[in-house]
């Protein structure tokens, strides 16, 4: 049995999960907002032991008891930790993971503590025969003490700590095939940021948090429509796309027919989307985008896929992410377990 939690700062989800030769079933799992209010919803004032009793709570629910719970998986995100892919020389693991630390450093900001890093093995560079290629994975140790205590207040023995972009990765690997030719690309729409994933058997693998997610829209709602975070949400997640829309109606009788497409916080979504892709194919530009699959717990804003398919020109789907998992549990808004999912994933050692 193995427990995955994803730490968010909007809410806490976890997923159990059990494994019977090749059979892995879904034994439970749930979500719990960090702000009971979500008027009172407020990054800078989350604070660490806010995070640790929701975990807390959140395991009560679900009837799970902390201390017997032996094989837990959590995630860093976010500035905390940082990723992307490197060719090296093929040398031994001891040298390797020197010449590991040494390229860590160029890529994480150091906070007085030392670098910490993990590694996974792709395989042989297709073009260079002596070197191999990596997907590195760097943090500091402040920001695993940190995380690390976090896990403790909340009675769980800290186990095996993952990043998010690793834990969508290998769910997309549990579910799909890399392409052969060009790349497919995950979006997980989260509630403070989008992470964003590109990834092919031939292709590069990149990753890229956008700061944009469901927070920064109901702000925008906020700022536009002039009414509290509760009732921003509410419209984000039922209105979707067309939650802005309110101020154009209002003046229909003033209109004489012709309309102008307002521009929104979606459109600079697609934008910062579309910038992504772009650097991503400069250094790849032998490559192309197969299918995008929608993640997150904001994956299902009403009109978001459509929108983004169509103003990207792109094939896109909501990741069915329990397609290969043995469930009997009616799910609701199944994406927003995506990272807790993945976690529990890792776990297992598939």
């Amino acid at each position: 049995m193995v427990l995955g939690i994803d730490i968010g700062k909007y809410s806490i989800k976890m997923v159990q999960l059990s494994k019977d030769g090749e059979t892995i079933k879904l034994e439970n799992l749930g979500i719990l907002n960090t702000f009971d209010d979500l008027n009172k919803f407020n990054l800078d004032n989350l604070s660490k032991s806010q995070l640790s009793a929701c975990i807390q709570d959140l395991a009560a629910k679900m009837d799970i008891k902390p201390k017997k719970m032996k094989n837990i998986v959590t995630s860093l995100s976010g500035k905390s930790i940082d990723i992307r892919q490197i060719t090296t020389l093929d040398m031994p693991d001891e040298e390797l993971l020197v010449s590991l630390e040494l390229e860590a450093k160029k890529h994480v900001p150091l906070d007085g503590t030392e670098a910490i890093i993990d590694y996974y093995h792709i395989g042989n560079n297709p073009s260079e025969l002596d070197k191999i290629d990596i997907i590195l994975v760097t943090t500091t140790k402040n920001k695993i003490n940190d995380h690390s205590n976090i896990v403790k207040a909340s009675g769980f023995k800290p186990g095996v700590f993952d990043a998010d972009p690793i834990a969508l990765s290998n769910l997309y690997q549990y579910n799909k095939q890399l392409p052969n030719d060009g790349a497919d690309v995950i979006l997980n729409i989260g509630h403070t940021s989008t992470t964003l994933i590109v990834w092919g058997g031939n292709s590069s693998f990149f990753t890229r948090d956008i700061e944009i997610g469901g927070h920064e829209i109901n702000k925008k709602i906020i700022q536009e429509l002039n009414c509290d975070y509760l009732d921003s949400d509410n419209k984000k997640n039922t209105e979707g796309i067309n939650a802005f829309d309110m101020e154009n109606n209002n003046n229909d009788d003033e209109n004489s027919g012709i309309a102008i497409e307002k521009r929104t916080i979606f459109n600079d979504f697609a934008e910062e989307i579309r910038k992504t892709l772009r650097f991503y194919m400069k250094s790849n530009n032998q490559s192309f985008f197969n299918t995008f699959y929608l993640s997150g717990g904001c994956a299902n804003i009403p009109g978001i896929k459509d929108f983004i398919m169509s103003n990207l020109n792109v094939k896109i789907e909501n990741f069915d992410i329990f397609e290969n998992v043995k469930t009997d549990i009616n799910i609701e808004n199944p994406e927003q377990y995506s990272i807790a999912l993945g976690l529990a994933l890792r776990g297992l050692e598939l």
